[in-house]
C-alpha cells in the first residue's frame, strides 16, 4: 500500500514537472508555407540554354510542373542580361518563352522579361533600347556580387530618367551594402527611399547563399523593407529546397504576413 501511494507520488511530481517544462520551452508552432498567397514569382531563369539558368525544355516544364503545385498561378522568368557574358535581347528571348508558353496549355500563365545586370551598356539599353519589363515599366536588376558600384545613384537616376520603375534584385546578396561601411541596412534604406523596390529570393530565407545573406533578409522583413519575393530559380534543385524547407520559414510567413508584398500586383 505505502509502496503504492510511493509510484503514484512520483508519477504526480513527473506529470507536474513535464507540465512546467513544457510551459518554459513551447512547441514550436509547425509552418507550412500558403504560396498562392505570392501567387506570382517575377524571377527566374527558364528560358533554356541562354544563360546560366534551365539547361533544356523538359527542365523548364518540370520546373514549372512545380510552380504549380505549390500554388503560383503566373510566373515571369528573367534571363541574365549581360554584356560580358550573356548578350541576350527580346530576339532570344521571347520566342522561346512563347514556344513554353504553348507547350503549357494554360496550365499556369507565363511570361519572359530579363534581368539586367547594371554595366556600362545597360546604361546605353535605357536610352536606345525598349527593355523587357516584369509589366509596364517594372525594371529588375542587378549589381556585381564582388564589388560596390561607385555609380549607385547614376544607376537609379538613368533608370527613372527614361521612364522606368526600378526593382532591385536580391539586395540582401550584395555584402558591401551592409559592410561596417554603412550603418546597418541604411545603404539599402537609402536606395528603397529613392523610389527602387527590393526583392528578396525565397532561398536566402533558408541560408542557401551562407548566414550573413540570410540575417540580412530576416533584417530587411523585420524592417519593412521588402516589396518583392521570388525563388531566383535556375534549376529543378532549387524547388527541391523551396518545396523542403522554405515552405517551413517563419520568416516567409512574417513577409506574407506583412501585407507588404506587391507580387500579386503582377497578374
Amino acid at each position: 500500500m505505502y509502496k503504492g501511494l510511493q509510484q503514484f507520488a512520483f508519477l504526480k511530481i513527473q506529470v507536474q514537472m513535464f507540465s512546467i517544462f513544457k510551459n518554459i520551452f513551447p512547441k514550436k508552432k509547425l509552418i507550412q508555407i500558403d504560396f498562392s498567397q505570392i501567387e506570382v514569382d517575377m524571377h527566374s531563369h527558364l528560358i533554356p540554354s541562354i544563360d546560366d539558368g534551365s539547361k533544356s525544355i523538359e527542365d523548364s516544364l518540370a520546373i514549372l510542373d512545380r510552380f504549380v503545385n505549390l500554388g503560383y498561378s503566373k510566373v515571369i522568368t528573367t534571363p541574365h542580361i549581360m554584356s560580358d557574358y550573356y548578350q541576350n535581347t527580346p530576339g532570344t528571348i521571347l520566342p522561346a518563352a512563347k514556344e513554353i508558353v504553348q507547350l503549357l496549355n494554360g496550365k499556369i500563365q507565363f511570361s519572359a522579361a530579363a534581368e539586367y545586370y547594371s554595366d556600362a551598356a545597360f546604361i546605353t539599353k535605357l536610352t536606345s533600347d525598349k527593355l523587357l519589363c516584369i509589366k509596364k515599366n517594372l525594371l529588375l536588376f542587378e549589381f556585381s556580387f564582388l564589388e560596390e558600384p561607385v555609380n549607385v545613384n547614376d544607376v537609379i537616376f538613368n533608370i527613372q530618367l527614361n521612364d522606368y520603375n526600378p526593382i532591385l534584385a536580391h539586395p540582401e546578396r550584395y555584402p558591401y551594402f551592409v559592410s561596417h561601411k554603412y550603418n546597418g541596412l541604411s545603404k539599402l534604406e537609402d536606395i528603397r527611399d529613392k523610389g527602387v523596390g527590393l526583392q528578396i529570393n525565397l532561398l536566402s530565407l533558408i541560408g542557401h547563399y551562407g548566414p550573413i545573406v540570410k540575417n540580412t533578409a530576416e533584417k530587411l522583413i523585420d524592417a519593412n523593407m521588402v516589396d518583392w519575393v521570388s525563388s531566383d530559380c535556375h534549376h529543378i534543385t532549387h524547388m527541391d529546397l523551396i518545396e523542403q524547407q522554405v515552405s517551413k520559414s517563419v520568416y516567409l510567413q512574417k513577409l506574407i504576413d506583412s501585407g507588404n508584398l506587391k507580387n500579386k500586383s503582377l497578374l
